[in-house]
């Protein structure tokens, strides 16, 4: 009996390493022939200046723009600024002056679930040249008065700088709605005795306790999924197929982390059209968070 016990989980073994084998081998093609640039940055706890690329805190605002509102009439958030000199290498992005990324307080943090456009609830503005004669004093005198619910003013545990990297090469991940198909035609053209729809059914052919989910990922690009352009990450389902497929661009993705709380620990995104990101455009956006 025990001889059987160890000849069945060996056996196990070695499918399992055929199956993931198999399966690293597809996701690297699948990352080879479908990929594009993306900057990743990280957070550091800190107050950098309103000139800086941050997440919470004092943005920039110039001296004849007013503070901005939601479609109540209360004062949105600043989630993100980026600091666009760090985007060169990231074609389309702006490369000069400031991207800045605002929600409004509340359980939700300004999405509208039916229409993931709608700016009521949070703005994403672009401020080409910076004078840097606006002081931080200026900015905040310009501040509404925040909402009593001060939990729920923006999902960031606390202000913080962000740090560009230089951009690098990402592969189309497993959220993509692409990246399934395209895993199953290469994997069906290989294994026509174990036909799959995607990578879900690939795992089903393996015990649950061998299981890797890691298999399809991209070596050097584990979460958190801080990002600027490249391929989103979502907990749930991307929202563009279908009625919002022109936002084929990642603008900018915020990910839980330890000073990052989306709901039950999910991800932020801004997507934006290719061509109004190239006019600068950046009046229609969709703006998406899920969580698990």
């Amino acid at each position: 009996m025990a001889d059987k016990m160890l000849e069945a989980n060996e056996k196990a073994r070695e499918l399992t390493r055929e199956v993931y084998g198999l399966a690293r081998r597809i996701t690297a093609e699948i990352h080879a022939a479908c990929h594009r640039p993306a900057v990743r940055f990280t957070l550091e706890p800190g107050e950098p200046s309103i000139f800086e690329s941050k997440a919470g805190g004092t943005p920039y605002l110039p001296h004849d723009m007013p503070w901005p509102l939601d479609g109540g009439g209360a004062g949105l958030g600043l989630l993100a600024q980026v600091d666009c000199a760090g985007l060169a290498g990231l074609p389309d992005f702006p490369t000069t002056g400031l991207l800045q990324f605002f929600v409004s307080p509340g359980d939700v943090w300004g999405l509208n679930f039916d229409d993931p456009t709608d700016t009521a609830g949070f703005r994403v503005l672009y401020h080409e040249a910076v004078d840097r004669t606006v002081t931080p004093e200026e900015v905040e005198s310009k501040r509404p008065p925040r909402p009593e619910e001060a939990d729920d003013w923006l999902p960031l545990c606390k202000n913080c700088r962000i740090v560009l990297s230089p951009p690098a090469e990402q592969g189309m991940n497993e959220t993509d709605p692409r990246f399934g198909p395209l895993f199953a035609e290469k994997w069906n053209a290989l294994r026509p005795d174990a036909p799959v729809t995607g990578t879900w059914d690939m795992h089903q052919l393996v015990p649950e306790r061998l299981r890797d989910y890691d298999a399809t990922y991209q070596p050097g690009w584990e979460a958190a999924f801080h990002q600027l352009g490249g391929y989103p990450y979502f907990t749930q389902d991307d929202p563009r197929p279908g009625q919002y497929e022109d936002f084929d661009t990642l603008l900018f993705q915020l990910d839980s982390c330890d000073l990052v709380l989306w709901g039950d620990y999910g991800v932020g995104n801004f997507f934006i059209n290719r061509d109004a990101l190239k006019r600068r455009d950046f009046s229609k956006v969709l703006y998406n968070w899920d969580c698990c």
